[in-house]
């Protein structure tokens, strides 16, 4: 389950051109799927382009160059983008990691990021929106379902990489 905090949006587009593309910091949050693609599709070690392989509930972090991603080119424009490599919480974009609820079910808990200038602006979200939103969301969920899993099983990050 996603639950969202704070005001619904109602319009939004990125321009990263136009704001500098804010959010693409150094540190953004990446789960092991996010990492098994990146560095099958890029032929990067994930030690090249994450902080640490310590994770925190699952989660790992993006390095950066300047406090920027480090997947950034020098026009703004994403490299992991073209390649269709992003990371889930890049997808879910103007929505930001808030945490998570460890219940019965994992619940996501995310909310709309203040850092965006554009957030009601640009075209009108629709039904189609939210609903991207929820399934990265619950992909998300089943993906660090699947990394404590295979921690209670003993298995170290290379091995979890090559069970994906």
């Amino acid at each position: 389950m996603v639950l969202v905090y704070g005001e619904p949006i109602k319009r939004w587009s990125c321009e990263f051109a136009e704001c500098g593309a804010r959010c693409c910091k150094a540190g953004r949050e990446v789960k092991i799927g996010d990492i098994k693609r990146i560095a099958s599709g890029t032929g990067l070690a994930p030690e090249e382009f994450l902080e640490s392989l310590e994770n925190k509930g699952g989660l790992f972090h993006l390095k950066g160059k300047e406090d920027r991603c480090t997947f950034l080119a020098d026009d703004l424009s994403c490299s992991l983008h073209e390649k269709g490599l992003k990371p889930i919480f890049c997808q879910m974009y103007p929505f930001k990691f808030d945490g998570i609820i460890y219940a019965d079910d994992l619940i996501l808990k995310v909310r709309v990021t203040k850092d965006c200038p554009n957030i009601g602006t640009g075209k009108k979200l629709t039904e189609d929106f939210e609903i991207s939103i929820e399934a990265l969301g619950n992909r998300f969920l089943r993906d660090i379902e699947d990394f404590k899993r295979f921690k209670s099983e003993g298995k170290d990050f290379k091995e979890i990489l090559k069970s994906l």
